[in-house]
């Protein structure tokens, strides 16, 4: 056996290379050089199943910033309902009974209720807390407590009235007054004139947006002996 020249080497090396891969992989005879990266469609589909993904996780943000604007306004809106709520019950479960049967201390109409009372404490005072009193709902303000000072004396010229919003998203305001017998038949009405408050008075507010809805306020002031 005699040993191959080098020529037949250089022959079998020049065979060799003609199955070297593309990337200069040398491979054996008779495999498939795998492509290298991706392909178009490939690189398409991935893209796709991306926007796909931005696009989920851009609803879901949307959505929780949508949900997280909707509580905060929900608990605001809560929180002043129920400002208004105690406030009134404070107002009209104090209101003073008057004593003058020309000039009667409460006067309430289906839309607006007039009254004596004590001011909160941190309400802007002069030198006394009572105060004349009106609840009414004003289109575009809401409903508003016009007041002004009761000093027991008569002055040349009225004191100032003050006005505070109570709640501003208030269309409308419907007051019912309940008497208790006597001289007519006990039952809800829909005015009241006198010194003396009746047993209970009824509050419904209807809001802004309609869909909103708090329920009626009843408050039973304290009663005096009656002085009508």
């Amino acid at each position: 056996m005699g040993r191959a020249s080098p020529a037949a080497g250089r022959a079998g090396q020049r065979t060799c290379r003609h199955h070297v891969g593309t990337r200069g992989v040398t491979v054996k005879r008779g495999e498939t050089v795998p492509d290298a990266g991706f392909t178009l469609v490939e690189t398409l589909v991935a893209l796709v199943v991306l926007g796909f993904i931005v696009a989920g996780l851009a609803q879901g943000l949307r959505f929780g910033m949508h949900a997280w604007d909707y509580q905060n306004r929900t608990i605001a809106r809560d929180s002043a309902l129920d400002t208004t709520d105690r406030t009134l019950r404070a107002l009209l479960a104090g209101l003073a009974p008057g004593y003058d049967p020309h000039n009667p201390a409460i006067v309430g109409s289906p839309n607006s209720l007039q009254f004596n009372a004590d001011l909160p404490v941190n309400a802007p005072i002069g030198p006394t807390r009572l105060a004349r009193m009106r609840l009414i709902v004003q289109p575009g303000l809401g409903l508003l407590l016009r007041w002004q000072p009761e000093f027991h004396a008569h002055w040349l010229a009225p004191p100032l009235s003050r006005v505070s919003v109570l709640l501003p998203n208030v269309d409308a305001i419907a007051f019912a007054y309940y008497r208790s017998g006597g001289r007519q038949p006990a039952g809800w009405v829909t005015d009241w004139s006198g010194n003396s408050p009746p047993q209970l008075i009824r509050i419904h507010l209807s809001l802004t947006p309609h869909s909103d809805h708090w329920p009626d306020i009843i408050v039973a002031p304290m009663r005096l002996p009656d002085i009508d």
